[in-house]
């Protein structure tokens, strides 16, 4: 889309019409994606200010997503700033006594911005994108200052010019007339170059706005929108109801996301994207889970040949060598720390999971790839219109995805939650209550794993973090001598689980050990430690604990 100072002051012309009076609900500013949504009652105006973009579009009403700034206002009227490629809507506060903001929007090329600017103070409040160029400094606290214009003739509060000027700047060529005629840009200065009288005539249309009309005109970039018609190309023009119904035709004709995707903020589709990313993860890993399971007849056989052959097991040794049910030697492994009757018991625990693994998850794979299935088509079905924004809110949450490599902070997917998250979220952990009353501390990430566990744990608190895989540092909180109670360490160690990339796993090695006998060695990267005198407990990752331990404050 191409603007120009004359296309802005036609473009504010018409939405002055459309708006002017209307209430308004909340400001989207989203920098990630160039994008200005303002909520309306009865209407939804969204601006596009991508270069490659550059459209505005006026929909149903639709309502504010979470990020979107309240802003209880009424628009009071919709303008071009003189001689600029720029609209200003000023709003009026509806309650209160604030002075009331503008929010303009400036489609200059390459530095198409959003800047809501207080209406006396003249300071900017917010800026779609902060910069510093040109002697502008668009952050917010400054002083607000429109583009420099260069004080062309002709326009409003510029200097007048007469049509013999006029004539003068014609005939010292394109540079003379771009750098002294109001509204004069490389749409349409061909146009006012045209022999006398053309050029005149359309210098005073420009002028005019009972003149305008609205026009699909070609150009040597590709088709533009325009309020007036460009000489030469007056046989392909063609004719539409409205600026901004010719703009709707344009996007349309080009590779542009659907017009109900621009309610859609960038963040909420970034953080659908990867939770179906986690999720189809997860899918895979229980896939390779399942087809790695092994078959629980040969464990169970071997557990069984233990306790027949009790006699001749050798103690304090890895292996053994016995005859088998069928006269046949077979090589039993061994723990040689463990008696006969416990090494037979672990083939038989071996043997109970690769059952319960068999059993359980193929419904555990069918429930991972139906849930990435139906979130992809609402992805789908949100950027086309299809669907509500809302829709995927909800079922993505409003908390940013996390749980990643190095323990980065769980988000639900990852079984973090928001139920364990307390007022204080400067502090460097989560807290949940175990079914104890025990605390637990869950780190937040690497550098706060460190903080968690140097600065926020005392020296006989548990101390847990899932084997040789990245997660967060768990601490549960235990000043008793001996063991903490067995079913509040498993607890602590499913949340560890569950905040690490073993999240999918069907058994998780957890490592723990007083937190006094964790150390960082010099040099190490943050969230990297060195535990002493550990003792590991296995558990299997679920989803619903979080929930199922309420954070200490409740």
């Amino acid at each position: 889309m191409r603007w120009d100072p004359l296309l802005a002051r036609a473009v504010a012309r018409e939405l002055d019409e459309a708006l002017r009076g209307r209430r308004v609900r909340a400001l989207l500013l989203e920098g990630a994606s160039r994008r200005v949504v303002l909520y309306l009652r009865d209407a939804t105006l969204a601006v596009e200010l991508h270069p490659r973009a550059g459209w505005i579009s006026l929909m149903e009403a639709a309502e504010p997503v979470a990020d979107a700034r309240p802003l209880p206002c009424r628009i009071l009227g919709v303008e071009a700033l003189p001689d600029e490629s720029a609209i200003r809507l000023d709003l009026q506060r509806i309650r209160g006594k604030d002075e009331g903001v503008e929010l303009v929007l400036e489609f200059a090329a390459g530095r198409g911005n959003a800047i809501v600017v207080g209406h006396r103070s003249r300071q900017v409040r917010h800026v779609l994108i902060p910069r510093e160029t040109g002697g502008r400094a668009l952050v917010p606290g400054a002083p607000w200052s429109p583009l420099p214009t260069g004080g062309r003739r002709g326009g409003p509060g510029g200097p007048p010019l007469s049509e013999a000027e006029f004539g003068e700047l014609v005939a010292e060529g394109r540079g003379a007339v771009l750098g002294g005629v109001a509204w004069a840009s490389s749409m349409n200065v061909e146009a006012l170059l045209a022999p006398p009288p053309a050029g005149w005539a359309f210098l005073l249309a420009m002028r005019h706005p009972e003149r305008w009309g609205t026009w699909l005109t070609p150009s040597p970039k590709g088709r533009i929108v325009y309020p007036l018609r460009l000489d030469g190309a007056a046989a392909g023009a063609e004719p539409v109801p409205s600026l901004l119904e010719g703009m709707r035709i344009l996007r349309s004709e080009g590779e542009h996301v659907p017009a109900g995707a621009l309610l859609l903020p960038a963040a909420l589709v970034a953080r659908g994207e990867d939770l179906l990313r986690r999720l189809e993860r997860k899918a895979a890993a229980l896939r390779r889970q399942l087809a790695g399971a092994p078959d629980p007849a040969p464990l169970r056989a071997l557990g069984d040949l233990l306790l027949a052959r009790f006699g001749e097991v050798p103690t304090g040794k890895s292996t053994a060598e016995l005859v088998g049910f069928d006269g046949e030697t077979v090589d039993v492994a061994l723990d040689p720390a463990l008696p006969v009757h416990e090494n037979a018991r672990r083939y038989y625990d071996e043997a109970a999971r690769a059952e319960r693994a068999r059993s359980e998850l193929p419904a555990k794979v069918e429930q991972a790839a139906k849930a990435a299935r139906e979130l992809a088509s609402l992805l789908e079905r949100v950027g086309t219109g299809e669907a509500e924004p809302a829709e995927l809110e909800a079922r993505v949450g409003s908390e940013p995805a996390g749980g990643g490599p190095g323990g980065r902070q769980g988000g639900r997917g990852a079984g973090g939650g928001r139920a364990g998250q307390g007022p204080g979220t400067s502090l460097p952990y989560r807290s949940f209550r175990s079914s104890g009353g025990l605390e637990i501390r869950v780190g937040r990430g690497a550098r706060k794993n460190d903080d968690l566990t140097f600065h926020h744990a005392a020296p006989d608190d548990v101390w847990l973090h899932v084997r040789e895989v990245p997660g967060a540092h768990v601490v549960l909180r235990w000043q008793e001598s001996g063991n903490p109670p067995a079913r509040d360490l498993e607890e602590a160690a499913g949340l560890a689980a569950l905040n690490s990339e073993a999240r999918h796993s069907g058994m998780v090695p957890v490592d723990w050990t007083r937190r006094k006998y964790v150390r960082k060695p010099r040099k190490a990267p943050p969230g990297a430690v060195r535990p002493d005198r550990v003792q590991t407990v296995f558990v299997e990752p679920d989803p619903g604990l979080p929930e199922r331990l309420t954070p200490p404050e409740s």
